[in-house]
């Protein structure tokens, strides 16, 4: 039995992983839908419900091909080093309604070098940049009941920039979260996300939440798509150790004027960590975290103004890399 629900954890996940990461963990894991467990295991459980993050990653020079307009264009290797913060304010919370706001930063240095270049009339040229994007999003969460059932709806407006224009893209998501289990060591939750989001490749998604703890092992198992499948176990008082695959997203902006390209455009990647990490709450409140493995791009793209997903006209393979990251988060206020 264990067998099979990890199967179907991890086909869920191949079905669900091409969706972007501008989701709230806020949102999706409202107060009301986990009162089983207290806020500090669930912070512990869920790192994006925690207050504030900050980590550091390196990853390894990755091979690309890239194409333009369905044109082989060039070839390489890219290296991608990032800083990311990111901080969740405390809650207003009013009659089943809960408001708050997140900040996400991101520093991303980028290298390029052994450039091929593939067609005479335009040219890609081995370069280092040095790119912040700042994310806000506001989040607003309301539980409810439908025919005696209890439902969490939720709401999350975003802002992205690169904090020298304005608002460069505004993204609106929305969810729909029905718990159907909660017993001290097992929770269950399925629902659906609307992604209004002209770099995400698909703008409805499912969203399955599901928990359980195998007492006689102390093994936990997270399903929490459309981010992350993970197995987590404490080893010490104060350490955990987890391994599994995690999405995650990122976008830098930039103002090219060239042959292909003129104006505003952004970068976007979907990237799926696998790999294990280990935490130490080494503070009642904070925690360190350590951890590695493989990063494999599901999607690299440059869209210029008006393009989407589907149209955009330079698309990268990027091949997998290893990766490490540190990091520390605050836990709670």
């Amino acid at each position: 039995m264990k067998k099979q629900v990890l199967l179907l954890c991890f086909l869920l996940l191949s079905c669900s992983i091409q969706a972007q990461n501008m989701i709230s963990m806020s949102s999706l894991h409202p107060g009301a839908d986990t009162i089983s467990a207290g806020m500090k295991e669930l912070t512990i459980r869920y790192p994006g419900l925690r207050k504030f993050t900050i980590s550091l990653s390196s990853f390894g020079y990755s091979d690309f091909d890239v194409k333009l307009d369905d044109r082989d264009f060039a070839s390489g290797k890219i290296k991608t080093e990032r800083i990311s913060t990111f901080f969740n304010s405390p809650a207003i919370k009013w009659k089943g309604n809960s408001l708050s706001a997140s900040i996400y930063y991101t520093y991303t240095s980028t290298m390029l070098k052994n450039i091929s270049n593939k067609l005479p009339e335009v040219q890609l040229t081995p370069l280092t940049s040095d790119k912040s994007t700042f994310d806000l999003a506001l989040n607003y969460s309301r539980s409810d009941k439908i025919f005696d059932h209890p439902i969490v709806y939720s709401l999350v407006a975003r802002g992205i920039t690169d904090g020298v224009n304005s608002f460069r893209r505004l993204n609106l998501n929305g969810s729909i979260n029905l718990p159907l289990k909660k017993t001290e060591n097992t929770t269950f939750s399925v629902g659906l996300l609307v992604l209004i989001d002209q770099s995400s490749p698909i703008p409805v998604e499912p969203i399955v939440n599901y928990y359980h703890k195998f007492v006689s092992s102390g093994l936990e198992l997270i399903v929490d798509l459309p981010t992350g499948v993970n197995l987590k176990k404490q080893v010490a008082k104060n350490a955990w150790v987890s391994a599994g695959s995690n999405q995650h997203s990122y976008t830098i902006f930039y103002d090219r004027h060239n042959a292909f390209l003129d104006g505003k455009v952004s970068y976007n990647t979907i990237e799926l960590k696998n790999g294990a990490a280990f935490e130490y709450l080494f503070a009642k409140n904070i925690m360190l975290t350590l951890d590695g493995g493989l990063n494999s791009f599901l999607s690299a793209r440059l869209f210029k103004d008006g393009e989407n997903y589907n149209n955009a006209s330079i698309a990268s393979g990027n091949k997998s890399v290893p990766y490490v990251n540190v990091g520390l988060s605050l836990l709670s206020f």
